[in-house]
């Protein structure tokens, strides 16, 4: 019998590089791109609190334009604070998945994006684009400064990573200006020979857990959850899942987030999508709870607009 042959590591496996944000300059009718939101003037306040919504938009299904079109109209819906001005949203900060190459196009179109959001990814002929249908992108309300964006690759068979922010943020205990780091990531899919998805996340919590120049962070996104060891990646990454530090539990379906709008499951219900944070008392994410639930594409065909729910929570910076 031969002996296996050692699998190669994905040649950017823990590469971390260095990104700009972009923002739409409505004098000259385009995007542009700067490393920070320092370069683009941005009239900014720190701010202890901000929401944090993380969505697996699925890029396989059919209408992917209609359907980030209705996800973007969802969630202004969601945000509006209640004042006379429809514009006026909470702040916050947007983690997609799976955003294939027709939804970047559409996000970029699309107005109130336009109007309220920072958003990483403008285009898909470049980075990760050029060598997958699919990734993470990342969207900032404007009114929150934006220090840093970095793209972690993780050793993957499907080209994953986890997309950092750092934005700048308050204590609401000290009033000190601290640097918070988000996350936005999706971790290995399927089951594999390996425990693919913990050390994915290892890696990705060492970004938010042990850099001096960061206050606290959080990592959200599409976890996977297929495997046993699975439920316990959180902790033996060294993080809290914020759902259950709220008194979710695993088992009640209400915090279930995946396996209602599809046909044919090949795994359980369960809650796949999550916000995890440092085990800290530097940070509280509240009100963590599914949202998006049944929502379609208003116009013929209508469809789902993921397979997944998304997830809501309102970040507090202690």
């Amino acid at each position: 019998m031969q002996p296996a042959v050692p699998r190669t590591p994905s040649p950017d496996a823990g590469v971390a590089h260095i990104l700009g944000i972009n923002h739409y300059n409505s004098e000259e009718n385009e995007w542009k791109q700067v490393q920070n939101t320092e370069e683009a003037n941005a009239n900014t306040q720190p701010r202890s609190n901000f929401a944090l919504i993380t969505w697996n938009v699925d890029f396989v299904s059919s209408e992917p334009q209609d359907r980030i079109s209705a996800a973007m109209s969802y969630l202004r819906s969601m945000l509006i604070s209640g004042t006379e001005d429809p514009d006026t949203i909470s702040p916050a900060v947007i983690v997609l998945q799976e955003v294939n190459h027709e939804m970047i196009k559409s996000l970029s179109e699309n107005e109130w994006v336009r109007k309220n959001f920072y958003i990483t990814d403008v285009v898909s002929d470049k980075g990760i684009w050029q060598k997958s249908h699919y990734g993470t992108v990342t969207l900032v309300d404007r009114r929150i400064k934006v220090k840093n964006v970095i793209r972690l690759h993780y050793d993957s068979n499907m080209d994953r990573d986890c997309l950092f922010v750092d934005i700048e943020a308050v204590s609401s205990r000290t009033s000190e200006v601290v640097t918070v780091r988000v996350g936005n990531t999706h971790l290995e899919s399927l089951v594999g020979a390996k425990p693919w998805r913990l050390e994915q996340l290892k890696l990705a919590a060492r970004f938010v857990l042990y850099d001096t120049n960061v206050y606290t962070g959080l990592i959200a996104g599409d976890m996977n959850p297929i495997d046993p060891y699975d439920l316990k990646i959180a902790d033996e990454a060294g993080l809290k899942d914020a759902y259950l530090v709220g008194g979710g539990s695993e088992d009640n379906a209400r915090g279930h987030t995946w396996g209602y709008q599809t046909e044919n499951n090949q795994f359980p219900k369960r809650r796949f999508d999550k916000i995890f944070h440092p085990p800290s008392d530097k940070i509280k994410v509240e009100q963590v709870e599914p949202i998006g639930i049944g929502e379609k594409t208003p116009e013929k065909p209508k469809v789902y607009i993921s397979d997944h729910y998304g997830v809501f929570g309102n970040v507090r910076i202690l």
